[in-house]
């Protein structure tokens, strides 16, 4: 009788996170027209996998940069990290804001009945050492455009995330 040696545990969970990590970093955007379009989110990292890190980020998706206080500046909150790398990408693949600070976010002006779609790119290192990455897409908004996916503004975020009611009020772009 021939035994067969299996792999160890540590091989399979060295695979695992290198495919976690494959799978996170290849974040890619559809337009209306289902053209994709590339968004710079290579290379992103997500190492938390099954390492109990109680590490959060939570990213509105738009916000309202009109100067009446809510929902001005779009930024990730973040809980227990320790560094950040935060990039918004215009359409071009354009960077239109980057920081490394936490907490830091993009002020920016809005345009009457406007609504445009940026790109975001996040980096973060947890306090326990490791990493998340996320990427999506973001609207800057003076006015609601029809086609709008489900919006979560800053005002949303209570302690279970985007789980509360805006008091942004939008009308409909024309």
């Amino acid at each position: 009788m021939k035994l067969i040696k299996l792999p160890s545990s540590r091989l399979f969970l060295q695979i695992g996170l290198i495919a976690t990590a494959l799978l996170f970093s290849n974040c890619h955007k559809t337009d209306n027209n289902n053209n994709i379009t590339h968004i710079n989110c290579d290379g992103l990292v997500t190492d938390t996998l099954g390492t109990n890190d109680n590490a959060k980020i939570y990213m509105p998706n738009a916000f309202t940069p009109n100067g009446d206080g809510l929902n001005d500046i779009i930024r990730p909150y973040t809980q227990n990290v320790s560094s950040i790398n935060f990039i918004i990408y215009d359409e071009t693949n354009t960077v239109v804001f980057s920081t490394t600070q936490l907490a830091q976010g993009w002020a920016t002006t809005v345009n009457a009945n406007s609504s445009t779609k940026y790109y975001y790119k996040i980096q973060v290192v947890t306090s326990a050492n490791h990493h998340i990455g996320m990427c999506g897409d973001l609207y800057k908004l003076s006015c609601r455009p029809n086609n709008a996916p489900v919006l979560y503004f800053e005002d949303q975020l209570t302690l279970n995330g985007f789980t509360g009611t805006t008091s942004d009020v939008l009308q409909t772009c024309p």
